[in-house]
């Protein structure tokens, strides 16, 4: 199984990065090197914005539209977000941690080099995205609907996932064995997941349903 290799921004980067203005990114939907620490970006629309080499710090983003946005070399920590919409935005070499998001809309998205790291997730929309090097950790989810998704090197690890929809995804070393799963849709799309024998009993009448097969005793 491949590592998932993390975001490349390290924390001395951090250092001599200028406060930033959230009036400025709602006017503009553009920051560079800027530090945003307690601000309250709800509602902004910074569609088709840029967002490089950023620490995000205790900052609100409820109703915030990131659709075509790109968010790249960055740290969000502690965000906060009833609703996220970001379809078709660009991740690369993002960390986001011990951050809330209620709807995560993400799906048509292109994602490479991500760590969600101790966050809770309500619904988190994948589908028809592109995912490569994406590290799930110590997360809560309720929802994750990777449908139609093409996901490569993808790991979790202690987490939790309510449901996972996969109908028509793609997946090539996706590890699964960190993953708490309560509910499948969508079974034939886990081809080229990784499972632990735990998981694999688990399974067995979704698996069997899945394929027709009546179980009975003999």
């Amino acid at each position: 199984m491949a590592q998932v290799q993390g975001p490349r921004l390290r924390e001395q980067r951090h250092l001599g990065l200028a406060a930033g203005d959230e009036t400025e990114i709602r006017q503009t939907a553009q920051a560079d090197r800027i530090l945003l620490e307690g601000a309250d970006l709800s509602a902004a629309d910074l569609s088709g914005g840029r967002l490089t080499e950023c620490v995000l710090r205790s900052v609100t983003m409820g109703d915030a539209d990131l659709t075509a946005a790109s968010i790249v070399e960055s740290s969000w920590e502690r965000v906060n977000s009833a609703h996220l919409k970001a379809p078709r935005s660009t991740w690369r070499d993002v960390t986001l941690q011990d951050s809330r998001l209620g709807v995560a809309e993400l799906h048509d998205a292109g994602i490479s080099g991500l760590v969600l790291r101790g966050c809770k997730l309500d619904l988190v929309n994948l589908r028809n995205a592109v995912l490569a090097d994406v590290l799930f950790e110590d997360c809560t989810i309720g929802e994750l609907d990777i449908s139609g998704a093409r996901a490569n090197r993808v790991r979790f690890s202690g987490c939790t996932v309510g449901t996972l929809e996969a109908r028509e995804a793609r997946l090539k070393d996706v590890d699964l064995r960190g993953a708490e799963l309560q509910r499948l849709v969508g079974l034939s799309g886990l081809k080229g997941a990784v499972i632990s024998p735990e998981q694999l009993l688990d399974l067995a009448p979704s698996l069997a349903q899945h394929l027709g097969l009546a179980v009975e005793p003999s």
